[in-house]
């Protein structure tokens, strides 16, 4: 009985003490109670505000951005020149602008770790340069200046580090921000420098110090010589329980899409990884004659330096309201340390009070000019805030403002509960509930009657609605007592004419710079919310309190993210999606031409029976969204390849009930469809239905680039754009839309009929659509298939991209695939990472490396001409190299391989820092009786956007097994 009991203790004491995974990584805004007033008493004294400037996501130092802001009190920004929208995905199918989506989102979930704020310029991460001066090309070098000088006057940062200016640690755009943040620094206090800023409203701004990165402080780095400040991270803070270093991995790690990884940081000494900065440029001379103890060294961030802005004999009524702040946030901060929360509630709405007073007299204070007033005022705006947030958090307040829905259309009543919970000590009296957003007939003034709920009864505000027991009838309140709960629960409509919610950045084809919109806040990761709640509180001690807050639906994510909040998200009543976005038709099925299927002799190319004629293919992308979003991209399963398309439209209805409606198809001069037209029928909100057209050429339609559309028409108004939702678990839910508008591109590519592919789908993978726009049949193989099932059948197996990465039944498994291709299959791997060398997953010892050619349009050389991956069906020539985007490739395999291994193909990138011929883009081994082909050519990218010699040669890649 003893052993048993003991047992079950250890066992309790290990679910207890051994936290599930998901529940590692707790944001610190999610803090509340003595940890959350603690960090905002924090920034009460500290005016200093500091400014990060990097390239990409994940550039940030996070544990630098954790320490000045949650340690140390500062205001924090972080200023990114690009969105990632040219990177990588390692968690899903987005792309290009959707990938921007994504990573805006997780820079705004690990800024609840860090809580610095986010801004972003015009850039375009047009993916990977080796060439600084490309980078200013494309960006625009002196538009991208002007935004860093905007952000600088906007922000107004007292100290500025960047990343470094010379090198190639992860590409070019790093150091053109480094170069480019610099001169904005010097450029943003000249007030003849972009005066249209000034016109707006801006005001010129001469940051004091400016640094840039100067080592990462990893282990065996060299040193650093200058004027060189070394940061430690790592020191351990007591509030938190954490090192800075230690949150900042936890912040870090929600750059998931990128494949950051999630093992966060073990204890270590206080010193290790202590990053170096180097002084640059700064407005303080003596800073060049000392060695320095931080990066705000010589800047005086404390309330009483407001001052300086009235000049050397600033009028005694501001240093006496200065002074009276500071010593209110003196008296919190000590009774924090030494007494209760509650002890800090009489300093705090002194020190409220007081701010209040200076803001007032500021504005016909004598003796501070009219420049002076608006920097003082700035900071004493934010001071306010702080004051306001801490006496609420002292008190124990807490207020929600929940929807009952979180996707809504224009005209649609919302139910919205606003809740306000009192847990301190003293009543809390609710002033007055007002809301921003809504159509103004219900949406202004005061509108919420607070009632309140307390013994006798439960009272449960849910997703959006509520549940009463045998709760007493609610009655008005004027107030709200200790432990007391009140709400209210208006029904507010949504503007019949709001704005649809989405990204207010947009990009033209292939352009390196953004379009703002102009009614956006410059830079912002997304458009505010326009519907919002403003709560005004009455608490001890007399001043009333602002909290205001937008209104949020919350919703259950799936088991394993549990709670999501999101702002409301407009939508139209009908979103209008077309898959496949772009469907590719062998010209040779419009002309019936037969494809030869018999093997040839290597270098003996496949003769077009008709002239081949250049393609109108343009350089524009789509905005992420994945080729086909179910797999079956076209009618075409096996036998010789048909001209004919299917072309699936799916209607969401959005609507708050049933609706009928149609879909009609616009259609390009020479091509049919059947039918034309497709009722559309749903009986609730949120339902969806696909229609299916089958779309063919008339024998006239030449090779080229044509564009059908889909609309919607109900109530008088038309509907033609679909939205994709961009939501994972780590991140808000988001919408990026995209026109009803399939490609349809007429090339000139062949492929042998009746090809079964095996496809290993590897991470964000769109090629399976792809190859069976060819005309092949496509079988995903499941981890069954990889260990028993009959490889022998298929006409060549696929790995998808960083497929060895993320299938652990491919790796478990390779020995089997390496068997069928030594019985005579065709094995082709997509590129992978570094995974893939961890061991031998090819036929013969080879390597990934890190060799890459950007230059989409560089030259490539065949080197083994006569291969029938060049030659069969298809000849691949100088054509099929042209209107690629972004990239040639990545991930080439080692110079070093086994000799066995072949080039097809050698490429150079015309830039200083990528010199030389690079090999490993397309290899090529026999094994035993068949042929093993590893693939670093970016078809991945180049196929959803319809790259017409990508097309060609993926047929040659799946028909080289064909015998």
């Amino acid at each position: 009985m003893k052993r048993l009991f003991l047992t079950s203790l250890c066992a309790a004491l290990a679910f207890v003490t051994v936290p599930f995974a998901q529940m590692r990584v707790v944001p610190l805004d999610e803090e509340q109670g003595h940890v959350a007033l603690g960090l905002v008493l924090r920034h009460l004294a500290n005016t200093g505000i500091f400014m990060h400037t990097t390239a990409h996501p994940d550039d940030e130092n996070n544990g630098l951005l954790v320490m000045l802001n949650r340690g140390q009190g500062y205001r924090t920004a972080l200023a990114t020149a690009t969105r990632g929208n040219g990177g990588q995905n390692e968690i899903g199918p987005e792309i290009f602008e959707a990938l921007g989506v994504l990573r805006t989102g997780e820079l705004a979930a690990l800024h609840r770790f860090d809580g610095a704020e986010q801004y972003f310029t015009r850039a375009v991460d047009f993916g990977y340069s080796f060439g600084i001066d490309e980078t200013f090309e494309k960006w625009g070098r002196d538009e991208i200046v002007a935004d860093y000088v905007r952000l600088i006057r906007t922000i107004r940062p007292d100290v500025i580090v960047t990343l470094p200016p010379t090198g190639n640690a992860g590409g070019q755009h790093h150091m053109a921000s480094a170069v480019i943040t610099r001169e904005a620094y010097t450029l943003a206090a000249d007030p003849a420098k972009f005066p249209e800023q000034i016109k707006e409203g801006l005001r010129p701004w001469q940051p004091k110090k400016l640094y840039h990165l100067a080592a990462f402080g990893f282990p065996g780095e060299p040193p650093v010589t200058g004027r060189v400040t070394r940061v430690n991270a790592g020191v351990y803070d007591t509030l938190l329980g954490k090192t800075y270093n230690e949150i900042g991995t936890e912040a870090r790690s929600m750059h998931k899409c990128q494949g950051m990884g999630q093992l966060l940081s073990l204890p270590a000494p206080t010193t290790a990884f202590a990053a170096s900065y180097q002084l640059v440029e700064t407005t303080i001379p003596a800073q060049l004659q000392k060695d320095e103890a931080s990066l705000f060294d010589g800047v005086d961030s404390s309330l009483l330096s407001l001052a300086r802005f009235a000049g050397a004999r600033a009028p005694k009524d501001l240093v006496d309201g200065l002074t009276t702040i500071a010593n209110a946030t003196q008296a919190a901060q000590k009774a924090f340390d030494t007494a209760t929360d509650e002890a800090t509630m009489k300093p705090l709405v002194d020190g409220l009070f007081a701010v209040r007073v200076l803001r007032r007299e500021l504005r016909s204070m004598a003796g501070v000019d009219e420049a002076g007033r608006f920097e003082i005022d700035f900071r004493l705006r934010q001071k306010e805030g702080e004051f306001q947030q801490a006496i609420v958090l002292a008190h124990g307040v807490k207020v929600e403002a929940l929807a009952d829905d979180g996707v809504v259309v224009p005209g649609q009543p919302v139910k919205v509960n606003v809740i306000v919970a009192n847990r301190g000590a003293g009543d809390v009296a609710i002033k007055s509930v007002k809301f921003d957003g809504f159509d103004p007939s219900t949406g202004s003034g005061p509108v919420c009657t607070m009632t309140a709920f307390d013994g006798g009864g439960f009272f449960f505000p849910g997703a959006g609605g509520r549940g009463r027991g045998n709760a007493p009838a609610p009655v008005p309140m004027p107030s709200v007592r200790k432990d007391q709960v009140a709400h209210c629960e208006p029904t507010l409509t949504v503007p019949a004419n709001a704005r649809v919610s989405e990204p207010y950045w947009h990009r033209k084809g292939e352009a390196g710079r953004y379009t703002f919109d102009a009614d956006a806040p410059f830079g912002l990761p997304m458009r505010p919310s326009p519907f919002y709640v403003q709560v005004t509180l009455a608490l001890p001690g007399g001043e009333e309190v602002i909290q205001g807050l937008p209104v949020q639906h919350r919703y259950e994510g799936d088991i394993f993210s549990g709670e999501k909040r999101s702002e409301l998200l407009v939508v139209p009543a009908f979103s209008v999606r077309v898959t496949p976005q772009v469907a590719i038709v062998p010209e040779s099925s419009i002309r019936s031409t037969p494809v030869r299927t018999a093997a040839r002799p290597e270098g003996r190319a496949l003769q077009p029976s008709t002239v081949d004629k250049p393609s109108a293919v343009g350089r524009g992308r789509p905005s992420g969204r994945p080729a086909s979003s179910s797999r079956p991209a076209s009618s075409v399963a096996s036998g010789a390849p048909s001209s004919e398309r299917e072309i699936r439209v799916t209607v969401l209805n959005d609507t708050t009930g049933a609706a009928e409606t149609s879909v009609k198809l616009e259609l390009p001069q020479g091509w049919s469809a059947t039918p034309n037209e497709q009722p559309v029928k749903v009986s609730r909100s949120d339902e969806s239905q696909t229609v299916r057209f089958m779309l063919k050429p008339s024998s006239s339609v030449g090779a080229g680039e044509y564009h059908v559309k889909a609309v919607v028409s109900s109530g008088g108004q038309t509907y033609n754009r679909g939205f994709q939702v961009i939501e994972y678990p780590h991140i808000k839910r988001y919408h990026i839309y995209d026109e009803a508008d399939a490609t349809l591109k007429v090339i000139n590519v062949r492929t042998p009929s009746d090809l079964l592919i095996g496809y290993v789908m590897g991470v964000g993978d769109q090629v399976p659509p792809a190859i069976e726009q060819l005309g092949a049949k496509v079988q995903l193989l499941t981890a069954e298939d990889l260990a028993w099932g009959d490889l022998s059948k298929f006409t060549a197996i696929v790995t998808g991209v960083r497929a060895y990465e993320r299938r652990d039944d491919l790796r478990a498994n390779n020995s089997r695939l390496l068997d069928y291709v030594f019985k005579g299959g065709t094995m082709i791997v997509q590129y992978n990472k570094f995974e893939f060398n961890d061991a031998q997953y090819g036929p013969y010892p080879a390597k990934v490396s890190s060799n890459r050619v950007t230059d989409e349009n560089a030259a490539v050389q065949a080197v083994a001409a006569h291969s029938t991956l060049l030659t069969t069906p298809n000849e691949i020539g100088d054509a099929a190299w042209k209107n690629w985007v972004q990239e040639r490739g990545t991930y080439f395999l080692a110079e070093d391989k086994d000799s066995r291994y072949h080039d097809v193909v050698q490429m150079e990138d015309n830039f200083p820092y990528n010199k030389g011929m690079k090999t490993g883009a397309l290899v090529e081994a026999t094994y035993g009786k068949g042929r093993w082909v590893y693939v670093g050519l970016g078809l991945w990218r180049q196929l959803p956007v319809g790259t017409d010699g990508a097309y060609q040669i993926l047929a040659n890649l799946i028909s080289a097994g064909k015998k």
